[in-house]
């Protein structure tokens, strides 16, 4: 018996052989099985493919991996071609799991070409540490950056590191505990009251008046607003179905919602029916609620932000903004090719003629809305569906903004609450 167990523990087994040829060189590759040897076979080739693979000794046919002397920059283009484009999936395809759009491809092609490769490129992976990418991070918010551009910038560092770790090139994350300290907004706030009467007053002559309010009534995103037909809005019930927003990064593709959050009723208010229902009546079901100038198509997400241009331009001057002779208002981008401004101060810097806040955004106008349900009582719960957020932190997060007011409101509700308990 022990005789039998030595013999079987001394069994050897038999490596499938697989070699080709690259730039006239052989290289081979082993595995204990056919699929294992041509799984290899194919990773190697995309390694020389990128550049990041040598010979192992000269007249060798083995091959050798540089692991973690790969450069940042090399290792970078492995990993978009090998780990992120297969995931982009085709514009109004259904959101499956571990897919993303092309927008979000171009996302992480931007922030490795704007900010990361300019800064680590040319070190090798094995050297990068957590000081090398925090260094970014704050460089980011020096420049003036966005939080939101930071935490992408952070988001596609630490993807592509653990991605490393992963694929034994490197032994640790460096990334793991990046802190993005921008302080810059990302433009989700709600509209003050003085913004809210210039942009009704605007709104009741300007030809996408009755677009900006349903924005501002309903709260729903304007890639949700373009693709609305009649046949979606219930007068009957006061309510409209929202189901099928304009894909993200597309300029008129239909697709699925961003989550199963997105597909929802929500309330026809008051303050919008009368106009929407004179707006809409006598046309067909089939027909856009908001097409374009030719009363038919369907707004592009060029065409929403041309109209918001338009629009904002409007509450600009309706705020007194200063402007040239012909109309123009002034704007510190106005510079020649030199640099110099076209439209000079007394003190030769750019004019600045502009009234409107610079982050008076549409989305402001959906942050405003669930801040009028939060005003209005509405339960968190509730607003969370109505909004068609996936996560009710989201909503209570807006939920949690609150002004002045509402803390002289919540005073008076404590002192009336304990006149009462006194007077018991």
């Amino acid at each position: 018996m022990a005789k039998e167990n030595t013999a079987s523990s001394q069994k050897e087994y038999r490596y499938i052989r697989k070699s080709f040829r690259f730039d006239g060189e052989l290289y081979a590759v082993y595995g204990k099985t056919e699929k294992e040897a041509k799984t290899k076979m194919a990773k190697l080739r995309r390694d020389l493919e990128a550049g990041i693979a040598v010979k192992q000794h000269s007249g060798s046919a083995a091959v050798k991996a540089v692991t973690g002397d790969y450069t940042v920059e090399k290792y970078s283009a492995l990993w978009l071609s090998t780990y992120i484009k297969p995931k982009i999936r085709k514009p109004g395809s259904d959101k499956q799991k571990n897919t993303i759009s092309q927008k979000s491809y171009n996302m992480y092609v931007q922030k490795l070409n704007g900010c990361i490769l300019p800064a680590i490129g040319q070190m090798k992976l094995k050297d990068v540490t957590d000081t090398n990418l925090q260094q970014i991070l704050n460089g980011e918010k020096e420049r003036g950056m966005s939080k939101s551009h930071c935490s992408k910038v952070k988001i596609v560092i630490n993807a592509m590191f653990h991605q490393a770790v992963k694929s034994r090139l490197i032994p640790y994350n460096p990334a793991e505990d990046l802190v993005v300290t921008a302080e810059n907004g990302t433009g989700r706030r709600s509209i003050t009251a003085y913004e809210r009467e210039i942009l009704l007053d605007v709104a009741a002559t300007h030809r996408c008046g009755l677009w900006v309010r349903f924005l501002l009534s309903t709260g729903v995103r304007p890639a949700e607003s373009a693709p609305l037909q009649i046949k979606d809005l219930d007068f009957d019930n006061n309510l409209i179905s929202i189901y099928k927003p304009i894909e993200s990064g597309t300029e008129n593709v239909i697709g699925p919602p961003k989550s199963a959050a997105g597909i929802r009723h929500i309330p026809i208010r008051d303050d919008i029916r009368e106009t929407l229902l004179d707006a809409t009546k006598d046309r067909e079901p089939e027909s856009f609620v908001f097409p374009q100038m030719d009363g038919k198509t369907m707004m592009t997400t060029t065409a929403m932000s041309n109209n918001w241009r338009s629009f904002a331009r409007q509450m600009d001057l309706k705020m007194g903004a200063k402007t040239t002779a012909h109309g123009h208002i002034y704007d510190p981008k106005d510079l020649d090719k030199h640099g110099v401004p076209l439209y000079p101060d007394e003190n030769g810097e750019p004019r600045n003629g502009h009234k409107i806040a610079p982050d008076l955004v549409p989305y402001c106008l959906r942050h405003t809305a669930c801040t009028d349900m939060q005003k209005a009582g509405v339960p968190l719960n509730i607003a969370k569906v109505i909004m068609g957020h996936e996560d009710i932190k989201i909503t209570a997060a807006i939920y949690t903004h609150t002004d002045c007011k509402d803390v002289q409101i919540a005073g008076k509700m404590l002192n009336d609450a304990a006149k009462k308990a006194k007077a018991e």
